[in-house]
């Protein structure tokens, strides 16, 4: 997994946890549901293991500018070869 799909799964998991908040505080105050906010509870315990595990992860991965201008470099080669073949072709 990439830098960016880790990001898109933190970003998933955090909207998840934030829904299930929601959802803890709608019926919290009933007391037929007591046994769904213990377990939900649980649930969100278990994404925030997730989302630690995920940022700890993410502090590991590079983010730079080193791969872009490489990639950038190589684009500014093709262009100059490029233009040199242009350069020999007749003119018609």
């Amino acid at each position: 997994m990439n830098g960016l799909e880790l990001v898109d799964l933190l970003k998933v998991t955090e909207n998840k946890v934030s829904h299930l908040h929601k959802t803890i505080d709608h019926i919290s105050t009933e007391p037929d549901f007591k046994e769904s906010v213990a377990v939900l509870t649980e649930i969100i315990q278990d994404y925030q293991t997730e989302i630690d595990k995920v940022k700890h992860t993410l502090e590991s991965v590079q983010f730079g500018q080193g791969q872009n201008q490489s990639q950038g470099q190589g684009q500014n080669q093709n262009n100059g070869q490029n233009q040199s073949q242009n350069q020999k072709q007749p003119q018609s």
